[in-house]
This record gives C-alpha cells, structure tokens and sequence, in this order.
C-alpha cells in the first residue's frame, strides 16, 4: 500500500483533545483505484504540521487504511460481477 497523500481537513476541540480530520489518498495493489478515506487523530495537542501529521497518520492509522483498502476490494470485485451480462457473470 502507498500513501500518495495526507490533507487536514479540520481540526475541532473536543474533551478529549484535538480531533484532526485528515484525508488520506491511498493506493493498493489489489485496487484498481487510488481512494481517499478520512480518518481521526486525536491528540492533546493542536497539530497544524503537515510533516506531523503525515507521520502520524502512516505510523497510526496504516492498519485502518489496509482494512479500508480490502474493504474496497469486494466492492470493486462485486461491482465487477453484477456489472456483467447474465450469461458471463461469475457465481
């Protein structure tokens, strides 16, 4: 998996910390697509670095992402098959 890019979206304060939305454009072998998924950091601190930020996301959330990116896999692949004629569609 590749991360082709991280965006913060917004940050808001919260009680627990700071939220920051971040959008995360990925790219997986398996796909046939790169996706953009956002996800939450929440921290202490209000983190406006995007190099932090960056970092953070790729040592953090690359477990979410991978699921996210199998998650698109069936739905590519179920696109695919219902996307087919009748008469070729696998079952």
């Amino acid at each position: 998996m590749k991360i082709l890019n991280t965006e913060i979206a917004h940050i808001n304060e919260s009680k627990l910390g700071f939220e920051h939305w971040v959008d995360v454009t990925y790219q997986a072998p398996i796909l046939k697509e790169a996706y953009t998924v956002r996800v939450m950091l929440l921290l202490a601190f209000k983190a406006e670095d995007p190099e932090v930020i960056d970092y953070m996301v790729r040592e953090w959330k690359r477990r979410d992402i991978i699921h996210h990116s199998f998650l698109m896999y069936e739905v590519e692949r179920n696109d695919y098959k219902h996307n087919l004629s009748p008469q070729i569609r696998p079952k």
